[in-house]
């Protein structure tokens, strides 16, 4: 076993990071947990009330005392470690055939206690039909969890069926609270008499607006995930402990009374719980009060009973699983296998290197990218001198508005869209002030963030250019290459801009920003510097001015990030394909647009997503140089579709299977997303003309195909859906305008496929994709299709789904083709690529790509 040691190349902390890379690597969760041993001993107390009361040896702790300085969090390397452990263990249970029941975790030290004691979920988790993900973290607060919104990948990744919810300790007692809680004790007063009731009632109150926030996001992105919470049997106050004893003794009040104002406030926090499931249907209270403690000699400290306490309330989350398994039993029959289990064991090591507070799961962030830093250029006051290469601001419009006003009013817009769609998001400044360069990347290499975007505004000497572009340095990462020309290819299409990377090889413009400089960054950090437009001209000032416009703008850029962060997922799933081996074909890993694809049986896209322009900014909209009568077209069949869209969202509102549009998830790149739209009409519009902007569509009856596609009965597919033209069609694309519009005369043809589609995504019980339909001669030739490909016939269907592995959705379809005649056909598996393709040509055959 390598000891802890530092030397001159490598910090403590680095040795220790090396060592949790190591043992994820090998799947050795006995490496953690020695890991553990060395680097902790047990302490009389703990910091926080719902902490584990160790700390770091005293050798460890002198050379780390900077590090726990800065992450103000005592506990950081015992969490990091302890969640490595779990996760290598979750991993091995799901890596080999496991049928059983999915959960993830999220809590405070009754669910994670590193050393010490077995807590709920190490003793749940030693079930062979239970595996966990755990993200728990001692000392945990549930307005930190609901903030940092880890459970929003984690289920989505592990296709969880349960999440089990641990918390309130710290919140309601933590940081003197308990203290504050009580009255100076007067003779003849009993315990409520004691107790400052309106005080409480306001910590509870935050507490449950953090319970709300989560069972609200679970309920909206995971109805048909259960949350189980708990709250807290009665402990036993001891003689100057710190956290009940001393407090009781400061305001005179003795230990009897004082396990009875206790009992009290645990009550009252139990009592609101169990109001929550009253109010949240996918919420259950486990009651452990009366369950846990079996007299003083059951409890190792003031607020944590003894193993075989921990051991009492984990068969009461028994029982309730128990309770609610006969509703999921069939669901979990069918789950898929976790993504996770099947990621390599060098993109899980790799995936290890964060630096959370609290200590991310390993392979968790890198997956979900749970941490993005937005940089808003410039601030601050005019100093003689740029601030360590950080001007206070450069564009000003001819009004006076300046650039730094709009990056912070941009980069606060993008966050909060971000922030809903589950990622935790980090602003370099967050008001008026200058930050050098270096300080600016520091925040994120302090997280190891995957994603440092720099948001700033152009201008020009003749105060006439404009357009949009997107640079990375000169000494760029591929990761950062990717994340340039999703940023850019979702501002073009978004703004209707010149497309100003478009000249550039590859459409990835280089700069020697010092902000975005890789050695300023962690190696893993994609890192850009974009200039959404030029602030000097009149016209662009007086949009910019509008609330409505820069919404847009930081609507496209968290689409370009987030299309960024769901192909890094994607990149895990893949078993670390080569980026440039995943093309268009797939239209799953949009990060790789710019690249050629092959397929090997030529039954979804290729194409290198190159385009060359024109220099007349007049004549672009959405990237895509278009004369007038194009333009016409495209606003007329944008028109319809928009109105179908609106159609669906009024026909489906009290529909709880709440999917028809199933690009919900993942953005699958320059093709449009329609989970989004259907409220919006106008804003609908402008985004549908880019996407069908060279689609001739003047004899396309479109009454008439929705009436056909409605006929069919689907239950999970909108009829525009299957009108995706791909990837390489859009704007951008190497066959941009080449595909068109299924002619009537073929509709019937994917009626069958249709049908088979939706059967299987019933069976998933996930979102499926379309990735690639329709294709007409043209466009399937220039894509590199086949000469007989059943996607010119409106037959065959490429597809993706949300949850699991290509062995999955290749078991369901199969399953599904059995299920009737009507869906013989062509079935293939892609691996690598990521996507199944199904047909119904009338006689099964089956192939691997």
């Amino acid at each position: 076993m390598p000891a802890i040691v530092a030397d001159e190349t490598r910090s403590l902390a680095d040795v220790i990071q090396d060592r949790i890379d190591s043992a994820v690597a090998a799947g050795d969760q006995k490496a953690l947990d020695d890991l553990l041993n060395e680097l902790y001993e047990p302490s009389e107390t703990a910091d926080r009330p719902y902490d584990a009361a160790i700390r770091l040896r005293p050798d460890i702790r002198l050379e780390l005392a900077e590090v726990a300085l800065e992450s103000n969090a005592a506990l950081n390397w015992a969490n990091k470690i302890a969640r490595a452990s779990r996760w290598v263990g979750y991993k091995t249970k799901t890596a080999l055939g496991f049928d059983g029941l999915r959960i993830v975790e999220e809590g405070d030290s009754w669910t994670q206690y590193p050393l010490l004691l077995e807590d709920i979920v190490d003793q749940l988790g030693s079930d062979p039909d239970k595996a966990i993900f755990s993200l728990g973290a001692a000392g945990d607060l549930v307005e930190d969890m609901a903030a940092r919104k880890e459970y929003f990948p984690a289920l989505q990744q592990s296709g969880a069926s349960i999440l089990l919810l641990s918390g309130g300790g710290n919140d309601i007692l933590g940081d003197g609270r308990f203290a504050h809680l009580l009255l100076p004790f007067e003779e003849g007063k009993a315990a409520e008499d004691l107790l400052d009731l309106p005080r409480l009632n306001a910590e509870l109150e935050k507490v449950l607006a953090a319970y709300r926030i989560i069972l609200s996001d679970v309920r909206r992105r995971f109805p048909k995930v259960r949350v189980l919470g708990h709250g807290y049997d009665v402990p036993y106050p001891q003689n100057g402990a710190r956290w009940i004893g001393k407090p009781l003794a400061e305001r005179g009040i003795s230990l009897v009374i004082g396990r009875k104002i206790v009992e009290l406030i645990l009550d009252r926090f139990a009592d609101s719980l169990r109001a929550l499931s009253a109010e949240f249907g996918n919420f259950q209270f486990v009651d452990l009060r009366g369950k846990v403690d079996k007299g003083r000699a059951s409890w190792f400290d003031e607020l944590h009973p003894q193993n075989a306490g921990f051991g009492r309330a984990a068969e009461e989350f028994r029982k309730a699983i128990k309770a609610i398994s006969v509703n999921i039993a069939t669901e979990v029959a069918v789950q898929v296998e976790s993504t996770i289990g099947d990621s390599a064991a060098g993109s899980a090591s790799s995936a290890m290197r964060e630096g959370t507070v609290g200590g991310n799961l390993p392979g968790f962030e890198a997956a979900s990218g749970a941490v993005i830093v937005l940089d808003p250029g410039h601030g601050g006051a005019p100093p003689p001198v740029k601030l360590d290469g950080s001007s206070w601001n450069n564009a000003i419009g001819p009004s006076g508005t300046l650039e730094k006003t709009l990056t912070l009013d941009v980069a606060k817009k993008t966050r909060a869209l971000l922030e809903d769609r589950g990622f935790e998001v980090l602003l370099t400044r967050e008001g008026d002030n200058n930050l050098s360069l270096e300080n600016r990347a520091a925040v994120s290499k302090r997280r190891d963030a995957p994603v440092f975007v720099s948001i700033h505004f152009n201008a020009s000497t003749g105060h006439n250019a404009q357009g949009t572009e997107t640079f990375v340095h000169t000494n760029h990462s591929d990761a950062s290459g990717r994340l340039c020309k999703l940023v850019q290819r979702a501002m073009v299409e978004e703004l209707g801009l010149a497309d100003r990377n478009a000249s550039h090889p590859g459409g990835i413009k280089k700069g020697a920003f010092g902000v975005i400089d890789r050695d300023s960054h962690s190696p893993r950090t994609a890192a850009v510097l974009h200039e959404v437009s030029f602030l000097d001209r009149i016209d662009e000032e007086g949009k910019l001015k509008t609330e409505a416009y820069r919404a847009r703008i930081a609507k496209a850029l968290a689409r370009g990030i987030e299309s960024y962060m769901g192909t890094a997922l994607e990149s895990v799933m893949l078993e670390t394909v080569d980026a440039d081996e995943i093309g268009d074909s797939i239209e799953l890993a949009a990060a790789a647009a710019g690249h050629s694809a092959w397929v090997a049986m030529g039954f979804a896209e290729a194409g290198d997503g190159s385009a060359a322009y024109g220099s007349d900014p007049n004549a672009w909209i959405g990237g895509h140089g278009l004369d007038t009568e194009a333009r016409t077209a495209g606003t007329d069949f944008a028109r319809q579709i928009a109105e179908t869209l609106v159609r669906d969202r009024v026909s489906f509102a009290d529909n709880s299977t709440q999917d028809l549009h199933e690009f919900a998830a993942v953005d699958v790149g320059a093709g449009f997303n329609v989970s989004d739209m259907g409220y919006d009409m106008r804003a609908d519009m402008r985004r549908l003309e880019v996407a069908f902007a060279n689609v001739e569509s003047a004899t396309f009856d479109m009454a008439r195909y929705e009436a056909f596609i409605r006929g069919l009965g689907l239950s999970h597919f909108s009829p525009v859906e299957f009108l995706f033209l791909g990837n390489s069609n859009a704007p951008g694309g190497r066959c941009a305008g080449h595909n068109g519009l299924p002619p009537e005369d073929l509709w019937p043809n994917i009626a069958k496929t249709a049908r088979m589609l939706d059967a299987i995504r019933q069976r998933l019980g996930a979102p499926i994709r379309i990735l690639s339909c329709y294709r007409n001669a043209s466009y399937n030739a220039c894509v590199g299709g086949e000469d007989n490909s059943l996607h010119m016939r409106f037959n065959a269907v490429d597809w993706h789904c949300d949850r699991g592995t290509v062995d999955s959705w290749h078991r369901a379809a199969l399953d599904v083709r059995s299920s009737s005649p009507e869906f013989a056909g062509g079935i293939g598996r892609y691996s690598r690529q990521g996507f199944i393709h199904v047909d119904t040509r009338g006689t099964n055959r089956d192939w691997n790509g």
